[in-house]
């Protein structure tokens, strides 16, 4: 029997709807997790088609080349319905907890396979730390290398404030992954690499929530508070940082439309034209 059939579907699936809203940017905003969407508006299916969505071409090859890897090898050692339930457990959990911890943040969003393909990768390595990722052909290198940079990579981009690609859903997918293999793999998990990758998912997110200076990060959990010398620099300050937010939000309109903006993100470009 061929294994990864799923997988494969999986992946044919995104491609497609993926496609689909680079073409249409009204079908993409549809399927934005939103907070305020979400939350305010009830749509929780969201939750589920934020994850078949991406924002260009880079961020689904990678999610997707990971995910082919990684879940044709989970598919192999735990068969392919085991690995949806990995895959989507990842997925909800990844949103639901980012849900959470910006449930004050109307205006955050995100789209993207990070944190299924995450949860699928951890829960593959815990049960096979062995294994290795093909790189097209050209060299093998060890599969928690590869994880590694991948999430590396994604913390680096959380400083990105032009997309909200969701990369604290990368780490929560992670842990969701990583709980479901604990429950249901007990036995045969390899509890040295599950601590590895564990206990730095945890700190990462703990981090990134409560100490986001300490990894150069601005979002909507840190705003650095500055000594002002006099009112004026108060008021330069200020200027600035309403200078920046409306510069995402601009950036965001090119991308995705007008009518992707928040309630907030609406209410801020409105105050600043007003003072034009």
């Amino acid at each position: 029997m061929i294994t990864g059939i799923a997988v494969i579907i999986l992946i044919l699936i995104t491609v497609i709807l993926t496609w689909m809203g680079f073409r249409n940017n009204a079908f993409l905003n549809k399927q934005i997790f939103e907070i305020e969407q979400v939350r305010k508006n009830k749509r929780y299916s969201n939750i589920i088609s934020s994850g078949f969505v991406h924002v260009n071409w880079w961020q689904l090859l990678l999610n997707m080349y990971s995910l082919y890897f990684f879940g044709t090898h989970l598919s192999e050692r735990i068969g392919e319905p085991l690995v949806l339930l990995v895959y989507f457990v990842s997925l909800a959990g990844g949103n639901l907890i980012t849900l959470y911890l910006h449930r004050k943040h109307d205006d955050y969003s995100s789209l993207g396979a990070n944190g299924a393909v995450a949860g699928v990768m951890f829960t593959a390595l815990a049960l096979s730390p062995e294994m290795e990722v093909d790189m097209l052909g050209v060299l093998q290198i060890p599969g928690w290398i590869y994880a590694v940079v991948y999430i590396l990579l994604s913390l680096y981009a959380i400083r990105s404030k032009k997309y909200n690609i969701g990369h604290e859903t990368h780490l929560a997918g992670a842990l969701c992954g990583l709980a479901l293999a604990l429950a249901l793999f007990h036995n045969d998990i390899n509890y040295l690499m599950l601590a590895a990758m564990l206990l730095p998912c945890i700190c990462f997110i703990y981090i990134v929530v409560t100490r986001p200076y300490l990894l150069y990060i601005s979002n909507n959990f840190f705003q650095k508070h500055y000594r002002y010398v006099d009112i004026d620099d108060q008021y330069r300050m200020d200027r600035a940082t309403r200078a920046k937010k409306v510069d995402a939000i601009l950036e965001k309109i090119q991308a995705r439309g007008i009518e992707s903006l928040s309630a907030e993100e609406r209410r801020i470009l409105e105050d600043h034209s007003s003072r034009l």
